[in-house]
């Protein structure tokens, strides 16, 4: 196995590399799936990544179906295997649930795993920088008011074309049962519970390892649950009667605008029906 000097230098304040490899030896350009190894830099090979786009039990397409295959889904293994990375998706996932565990599901700065560029971004709220995203949660203890909480993470993945972002999927479920006189928001408990729809959350990171951005609440399915398809704590306070007094905390309600839209394309198909119907 060969191995490559390399040195890594910053730049930017998004934490973009200038990769500068050194060869101690000469040799011919390398094919896909190579032994070569980077000090301090791995190129993924597919041994360590996911299965071909095209699986076994699809061989048996229509030649028209397998090309539209192959060209839409995705080969993960290569794909993966067009990058230099620093952490293998394995390594990378342990570090998003190392993240989440030392902070109790949340972002937070216990584990100083924190980056000085960390951001937060919701659906709605933010992006936020680090200072402004821990002043926002600063006293705000979840499971004070929600104690039996559960936020139901699953499907960690590392995304193939961002190769240090690791995506994960959360449901959750809780109910309001505790109280704080300090908080106008839950000075009574309602005994409602919620229970979340899946929600997309993502949390990436930089050469060093520290977490550069979170990202979550980002609904998937809004008929599932009963937050009123919102996610996040909007979702949340919705479903136990708390909802803050905005429309983005809200359910979405269609526009004026989009009922006729879409009332216009209800005629218009009829229309087409029946001139189908007729001839």
């Amino acid at each position: 196995m060969t191995q490559l000097p390399l040195q890594i230098k910053r730049h930017g304040a998004r934490g973009r590399l200038l990769v500068i490899c050194v060869f101690t030896l000469c040799f011919p350009a390398w094919p896909g799936g190579s032994d070569i190894v980077f000090v301090g830099l791995s190129r993924l090979t597919s041994a360590t990544v996911a299965s071909p786009a095209l699986p076994e039990e699809l061989s048996d397409l229509p030649p028209d179906a397998k090309a539209w295959s192959e060209k839409h889904f995705v080969d993960e293994a290569s794909k993966l295997a067009e990058k230099e990375v620093v952490f293998q998706p394995k390594e990378l996932i342990s570090k998003a649930k190392r993240f989440l565990a030392l902070n109790n599901g949340f972002a937070g700065i216990v584990g100083d795993m924190m980056a000085d560029e960390f951001e937060f971004a919701g659906p709605v709220v933010g992006p936020l920088n680090k200072q402004r995203y821990l002043e926002s949660i600063a006293g705000f203890d979840f499971y004070q008011y929600f104690p039996d909480a559960n936020f139901e993470m699953y499907d960690f993945r590392v995304d193939v074309f961002e190769p240090s972002r690791v995506w994960f999927t959360s449901r959750g479920t809780g109910t309001q049962t505790g109280t704080s006189e300090e908080s106008p928001l839950f000075k009574v408990a309602t005994g409602k519970s919620y229970v979340n729809p899946p929600q997309s959350c993502s949390i990436s990171f930089n050469e060093k390892g520290l977490v550069t951005q979170y990202t979550i609440g980002y609904v998937m399915d809004r008929q599932v649950g009963n937050t009123g398809g919102l996610g996040g704590i909007y979702g949340i306070l919705w479903a136990v009667g708390k909802p803050f007094p905005f429309p983005e905390a809200n359910p979405r309600r269609p526009s004026l605008r989009s009922r006729i839209f879409n009332k216009l394309g209800e005629i218009m198909a009829a229309q087409k029906r029946k001139k189908a119907d007729a001839a």
